[in-house]
This record gives structure tokens, sequence and C-alpha cells, in this order.
């Protein structure tokens, strides 16, 4: 992530700086409390009592206020991670005592005239060594606490970077995987179209005809439709109304196609182009394998949550006991856009219907709008 990005996320400088100065006036404020209260002796000797315990330490804290915004820059600037620990510690060294002795030479010459003291500039600045004596070892662990703190910052910020560009680079992949399994439908499926078509050249040549045309406009709406990982079911209908089109052009009174779908369904989102695969393995495992008419259905429904589609033929069937699986770039292809759009939150069974024909249950969370916002859900 570019320092740009990452200063464009920072808070607005106002917001840093009310920080600041809240939590330094917190500090200030406790450890006046704590002094006068815990230190009675040395309270005692305070000419004005708690007044002068928190004007000490809330100057003490404010000067400190003012040093964090340098402090924090060179926190920023040489992290532990930086480079060579010896060299970043050696710097850090350094900064700590150069901030000490300005903080203690500044609170020597502010705090007489805070407390109305006689000014006289020489005898203070004559006061300045004790003073550095004094809050030597507090000015040093507090520039050590300030620059840990800013360390901790750091460290968490660029965890939640490594997280957020790892979710990104995940669902750029997920994405790339997704369009590169939808692409693959279309070759398939452009072959499987193109086929239905050839036997129509020798025996109808109008038929042929309005099925080229048919398959151009099929064609057109499915390139149109490549961006879009889900479709209102509506859309998803209309484009496999035409294949059925095609195809019943080219089986004739061998084939007939029924849709059972509520209207309040329509707006339920669907993988683009799920169904058409299902109906094409269904004309042509159902209705090309037996002599006389073969039937397809297809059905929608909501059931505890879930959009549960139904592909029934009166074919053959799978020829063998009921199983989950299923073979072929159709049924494969579909089977994976599930599993990467879903996950574990849906199911493709394949059955065999006991009076013959084979059904396919497609069962996906109910959702609606283009992002796929889910509005119920329920274990299968």
């Amino acid at each position: 992530m570019s320092s740009a990005t990452r200063a464009a996320r920072r808070a607005p400088p106002w917001k840093q700086a009310a920080f600041t100065i809240g939590a330094w006036t917190a500090v200030g404020l406790f450890r006046a409390v704590e002094r006068y209260t815990l230190d009675p002796v040395s309270s005692e000797r305070l000419e004005f009592g708690f007044r002068e315990a928190l004007a000490q330490n809330l100057l003490f804290s404010y000067i400190w206020a003012a040093f964090t915004p340098l402090v924090a820059d060179l926190a920023r600037r040489h992290p532990i991670s930086g480079g060579p620990r010896p060299r970043i510690f050696a710097i850090h060294l350094g900064a700590s005592a150069v901030f000490a002795v300005g903080h203690g030479t500044i609170f020597a010459l502010a705090y007489p005239a805070l407390m109305g003291m006689p000014f006289g500039f020489l005898r203070q600045l004559r006061a300045v060594p004790s003073v550095l004596t004094i809050f030597l070892f507090a000015n040093l662990l507090t520039y050590w606490g300030v620059v840990g703190v800013c360390w901790a910052i750091q460290a968490v910020r660029l965890s939640r970077e490594r997280e957020l560009r790892a979710s990104q680079l995940e669902a750029q992949l997920a994405g790339a995987r997704l369009v590169r399994l939808q692409t693959q439908l279309h070759p398939h499926f452009l072959f499987n179209a193109l086929n239905s078509v050839l036997p129509l050249v020798f025996r109808d040549r109008e038929a042929a005809a309005r099925t080229i045309s048919r398959l151009e406009e099929l064609l057109r709406r499915s390139l149109e439709a490549d961006a879009a990982q889900l479709v209102p079911l509506s859309r998803e209908l209309e484009f496999l109304e035409m294949y059925v089109e095609i195809q019943t052009t080219r089986f004739q009174d061998r084939l007939k196609v029924a849709f059972d779908v509520p209207p309040e369904l329509s707006s339920a989102r669907v993988p683009n182009l799920i169904l058409q695969p299902l109906v094409e393995n269904a004309i042509k495992h159902g209705v090309s394998a037996q002599p006389g008419c073969g039937r397809v259905e297809i059905s929608a429904r909501k059931e505890k949550g879930m959009l549960v589609l139904r592909v029934r033929d009166d074919g053959p069937g799978l020829g063998d006991a009921p199983r989950p699986g299923g073979s072929g770039l159709g049924l494969a292809n579909t089977r994976a856009r599930l599993e990467q759009l879903y996950g574990s939150d849906q199911r493709l069974h394949l059955e065999n219907v006991a009076a013959g024909g084979l059904e396919v249950t497609l069962g996906l969370p109910f959702s609606t709008g283009s992002d796929g916002r889910r509005v119920e859900t329920s274990p299968l």
C-alpha cells in the first residue's frame, strides 16, 4: 500500500491533536491526584498543595503533548523493523536524550511563570540542571513509552493492511476463477448449439435459417452478460427459453419443455448461465436417448430460505443407484462455480426418479440485489 494511501487513511490532523491533548491531560490529572493523595509527606511540603501538584504534572504532560508529533514522526521514520536494530535503538537513544534536555529546560523556564513567581531568567536558567536531574528518568521513560505506543499502532495498522491486501487478492483470484469457469461455457455451448443446427441445414433450410437467427441472438445475450456473475432468475429463464426454442426446432415433436416458476421468484439472483448446461444434459441424455417424445421440466421453489431449482427429464436416468455426482464439462463447471460462489452453502444433486428419468436439484441461498445480498438462509 502506498504512502499516499496510508496518509489518506490516517485521522485528520485536528483529530490527532485533540486525541493527543486529551490523552496527555488525562495523564497529567492522574499523576497530580496520585502524587497528592499517595505522597502526603511531599504534598505537605508543597506551598500551594494540590494546585502546585496539578500545575507541575499538567505542565509536564503538555510539554510532552507538544513533543508527541515529533516523537511519532521519528518512530514512523525509524521503526523497529526498519533496519539493523542497534542502529534504530542508537537513533532513539540519542533522540530521547535530546527530548529529555529540551523538556527539562522548558519546564524550568515555564513553571515559575505559571505559578506567578518572580521572573529571573538567569536564576531559572541555573535551575535547569537540577530540574533535568529530577525529571531525567521520567523523561527518558516517557520518550520510550511514546515510541512504544507508536510502534504498536504501526504494527496493528500494518497487520490490518496485510489482511486487507490478502482479502483483496483472494477476491481477485476468486473473481478470475469465476470468469475462467464462465468463459469455459462459451466454446462448449457454441459447439453444441452449432451441432444442433447442422442436421437442419440438410433437412429444413428455413428452420435452419430461423435457428441460426435465434442462435445469433442467444450468443449476443450471452456475451452481454459476461461481466455479471449473478443475474435475476427472470433473465436466466429468458435466455433458457431461447435455447429451448433452438432445441425444439431441432427435435420438433420429440421434445416438450415445461416451466414452473412462480412470479415472486423472478427477482431471485442466480449464477449466470447456471441452468443451460443442466437443460442441455437433460435433452442430450434424456430426450435423445429415447425413440419417442421426451419431456423436460424446469421448476423453481423457495424452500426454507433457499432457492431450489430442479431440471427433470423422463429419460433412462443414471442407470445405477442415486448419487450426488455427475460428469461432463457442463456439470463439472456448474459444480465448480457453485462452490466458488457459495462454498458449502449450496448443493447439486442428481437422482433417478421412481417413475423414470433423472432429476437434477440445485440449491443455493435465496438472495436479491446485484451483489447477491442474502436475505434469508437456512441449512439445506
